[in-house]
């Protein structure tokens, strides 16, 4: 079974920017990594509007393709949201996947706190680990929930080793190694 790991938090506390890091080092590291992104309210933009994919999709094509030498998107008509085990073939040979978002379903997740909102997005029984942008936030996040890892936002260098440690121990090296 591929590792598979989620990346959560509130809104605009830089998600995307976090994971593709993580992507970046694990790929120096000689990891295929997929990405998958939960869009459970419809708000993605990866089919523009007035695009023939798009008109094909509206028409009620069942599954839209878009094939190009460096870009494969697939869009299929589902009755519900599809699991990411479901997903992963479609990505190709892969070390691990990396969810940003699927808060509610059952996979370990790495929450990208919030000071903001001043509470865990998730149940700490969910947690990998935790990421804080401020230094004063390390020491009410290790109290608050214990046990669970606790990183700086830019310590990309400890959160790849604890990866590599905890979920993707069994791909040591990745697939090159």
């Amino acid at each position: 079974m591929i590792p598979i790991f989620s990346i959560i938090g509130y809104s605009k506390t830089g998600k995307t920017t976090y994971i593709r890091k993580i992507v970046r080092e694990l790929q120096l590291k000689g990891y295929k990594v997929a990405v998958i992104k939960h869009d459970p309210l419809d708000h993605g933009d990866v089919d523009k509007a007035g695009s023939d994919t798009s008109y094909f999709f509206e028409e009620g094509s069942n599954a839209v393709v878009l094939s190009s030498p460096s870009r494969l998107s697939i869009f299929r008509r589902v009755e519900k949201d599809t699991p990411p085990e479901e997903i992963i073939p479609l990505c190709g040979e892969v070390d691990c996947a990396i969810l940003e978002g699927y808060k509610r379903w059952n996979y370990p997740k790495i929450e990208i706190w919030s000071s903001r909102k001043g509470k865990l997005k998730v149940n700490p029984e969910q947690l990998l680990a935790l990421v804080y942008d401020r230094a004063e936030e390390k020491d009410t996040l290790m109290r608050s929930v214990p046990g669970v890892p606790v990183f700086s936002r830019d310590d990309i260098r400890g959160i790849i080793d604890f990866l590599e440690d905890s979920i993707l121990k069994d791909k040591a090296g990745g697939s090159n190694g």
